[in-house]
């Protein structure tokens, strides 16, 4: 059985990696529990002497983003010394002991200006402190010298996960307690069902392709739009989805958000040979995972 070390395995994407691949991979996890603090480079040297492998996934980040905007330009702060430092270390470690690095960022690298789905190539141009943090450690990653594979993000999603809400699940239950926010229609994601981002891991850990590819749904569409399809699924009104606008929020809020940030698939469909859902299919697949 093939040895993976991660980070960040028990999160919402992670964990169903290790569920999925479990008799195909066996994997070492790398967190505080196991004695790892990624910002401290020998405690990441240790584990990985103690657990060897030829793959690592670094997944561990800091995500919450209003908390990275209130740390902006501070690279004392947690946001970058997780994003950054955390990832600068596990590159060097990586790199020292040749083993491939699959490095896991996110659309919030983009700042959302472009109509067209975005490609690998297009330059980063973050909007805030977060995607800024995780542009910067792409770069680290890049630099290092490591053989590595960049896998970009968007908006994931999965059936059964009870301790971080998704975007669907979010969307789920403001339809049960009537609490539904109203949502954008003036902006667009790229939500990708968490089972192929899983299964683009196990292809990438097989074949050890170096690059950047976008692993994500193969739609592209509003949150409002996306409310409405969650709504019709689970058996609500969808008139219970009222219309919002990322306009005239932006005209009160401090932090900047990304307008269109659609991200093409096409690389990665045809270079690793991967399918994404789209958003029709992937709820479907949700509701029998749920055996709804």
């Amino acid at each position: 059985m093939s040895q993976v070390l991660t980070t960040g395995a028990t999160g919402l994407v992670g964990s169903r990696f290790v569920d999925l691949y479990a008799k195909r991979f066996s994997t070492s996890n790398m967190d505080l529990t196991t004695g790892v603090n990624i910002t401290d480079r020998d405690s990441i040297e240790k584990f990985v002497t103690a657990n060897p492998a030829d793959t690592l996934i670094h997944l561990a980040a800091f995500t919450d983003t209003n908390k990275a905007f209130a740390e902006s330009g501070n690279q004392k702060g947690l946001c970058y010394q997780v994003n950054v430092v955390g990832t600068r270390n596990i590159a060097a470690v990586c790199e020292a002991h040749g083993i491939h690095l699959i490095h896991v960022s996110t659309d919030f690298v983009f700042d959302g200006q472009k109509s067209a789905p975005y490609i690998e190539t297009d330059p980063v141009s973050p909007l805030e402190w977060y995607g800024e943090t995780k542009a910067l450690a792409e770069k680290v990653v890049q630099d290092s010298g490591v053989h590595s594979t960049i896998l970009r993000i968007a908006y994931p999603y999965r059936a059964n996960y009870a301790l971080k809400p998704d975007i669907i699940g979010k969307i789920k239950t403001g339809l049960e307690t009537g609490k539904l926010y109203p949502q954008f229609v003036d902006t667009v994601i790229t939500p990708t069902f968490i089972d192929d981002i899983a299964t683009a891991f196990a292809k990438v850990i097989e074949l050890k392709s170096s690059g950047i590819f976008h692993i994500v749904g193969s739609d592209a569409l509003s949150p409002y739009e996306l409310a409405k399809k969650v709504a019709v699924a689970y058996g609500f009104d969808p008139s219970l989805v009222q219309e919002g606008s990322l306009t005239e929020y932006l005209k009160t809020a401090s932090r900047p958000f990304a307008r269109h940030v659609a991200l093409s698939n096409a690389k990665a469909t045809k270079q690793l040979g991967l399918n994404f859902r789209g958003i029709d299919e992937g709820i479907a697949e949700l509701k029998i995972q749920q055996n709804l």
